[in-house]
C-alpha cells in the first residue's frame, strides 16, 4: 500500500465584516498531483447580510466551502482531460523519476 499526501492551503480576505474570500489553493509539489509547476486554485466568497450579526467564523466557514467545492470540479475536470490524453496514448502526467531530459 502506498500513501500521498496532497495539502491544500485556504486563506482568507476580510472586507469590514461584510464579505469574505477564500483562496484554495492544491500544492503540486508532488508533481503527481497536477503537473509540474501546475497550480490548482480556486475562489469562494461569503455576503452577510445587513441585518445580520457579524461572526467572522461563519464567513470563513461558507467561503471555504465555496473555494473547496470548486476546487474539486477544478480537479475533477482535470483528471477528466488527463484520462482522455492517456486513452488516445499520450501520457497526461509524467512521473518525476521517468521524466526525460
Amino acid at each position: 500500500m502506498t500513501t500521498r499526501t496532497w495539502t491544500v492551503t485556504v486563506t482568507f480576505d476580510d472586507d469590514d465584516d461584510r464579505a469574505t474570500w477564500a483562496r484554495a489553493v492544491l500544492d503540486s509539489t508532488p508533481d503527481d498531483v497536477v503537473g509540474p509547476g501546475e497550480v490548482l486554485a480556486s475562489e469562494g466568497r461569503a455576503v452577510r447580510w445587513p441585518d445580520h450579526p457579524a461572526v467572522a467564523i461563519i464567513g470563513h466557514q461558507v467561503a471555504a466551502a465555496r473555494a473547496l467545492v470548486e476546487l474539486g470540479h477544478r480537479l475533477g475536470d482535470h483528471a477528466l482531460e488527463d484520462a482522455f490524453a492517456n486513452a488516445y496514448g499520450r501520457p497526461a502526467l509524467t512521473p518525476p523519476s521517468t521524466t526525460a531530459p
